[in-house]
């Protein structure tokens, strides 16, 4: 029987991702985690303070820059390569956790976690404003890594820096979104893109 918080909370991410907040009953959920009801509500009476648990964890906390890149002092082209490998982490570490041989809808786990985030804005108080923080920090890192670019003339001077940055960043956005409706995202594919999209704008 499972009684360890972290376990009650893998079980239920898996739970709200593949069925949904509304659907996913607190008994659903503790019978995912090993537990009866009461056991379940012993760690969280309410299932919205589960909810909330799961999300810090897996949504707020994980998608931190913080935690999910590794940045060393670098040319925007290592910025590059580092940015990918921190999403690889990132989205290997949330597919091991989803995966558990369960696959309702045939999905990929890309697909689930997508399902997740718009849970939270429905279901997670002021959702808004930490959402916003979350595509703030990842504007912020590129638009340094593009500006320091182009004071060591790695690119060219005429780039407007707010710009490049949302390319770079709806690049990832857009290739995540969009193939997480198939096979999942594909990061070779993502690198081939972010690469290309580097060198239109190489001194």
């Amino acid at each position: 029987m499972i009684t360890n918080r972290e376990e009650v909370l893998e079980n239920a991410l898996r739970v709200f991702a593949k069925m949904n907040y509304e659907k996913a009953s607190q008994t659903e959920i503790a019978k995912a985690c090993g537990l009866s009801k009461a056991g379940l509500i012993y760690y969280y009476p309410l299932k919205l303070d589960l909810f909330i648990a799961v999300i810090d964890k897996y949504v707020f906390h994980m998608q931190s820059t913080s935690i999910k890149f590794n940045f060393q002092s670098c040319t925007l082209h290592e910025f590059i390569e580092q940015y990918i490998s921190g999403v690889e982490r990132t989205m290997s570490r949330l597919i091991q956790i989803l995966d558990d041989g369960n696959n309702p809808s045939g999905c990929s786990f890309n697909f689930y976690y997508f399902h997740i985030l718009m849970q939270v804005r429905l279901y997670y108080p002021n959702a808004d404003k930490k959402i916003m923080q979350i595509f703030e920090q990842d504007y912020e890192i590129w638009k340094s890594a593009i500006k320091s670019a182009i004071e060591r003339k790695e690119i060219r001077s005429d780039i407007d820096i707010e710009s490049a940055a949302l390319m770079f960043r709806q690049i990832f956005l857009g290739l995540s979104f969009e193939q997480s409706f198939l096979g999942g995202l594909d990061t070779k594919f993502l690198a081939q893109k972010l690469r290309f999209a580097y060198s239109l704008l190489k001194a």
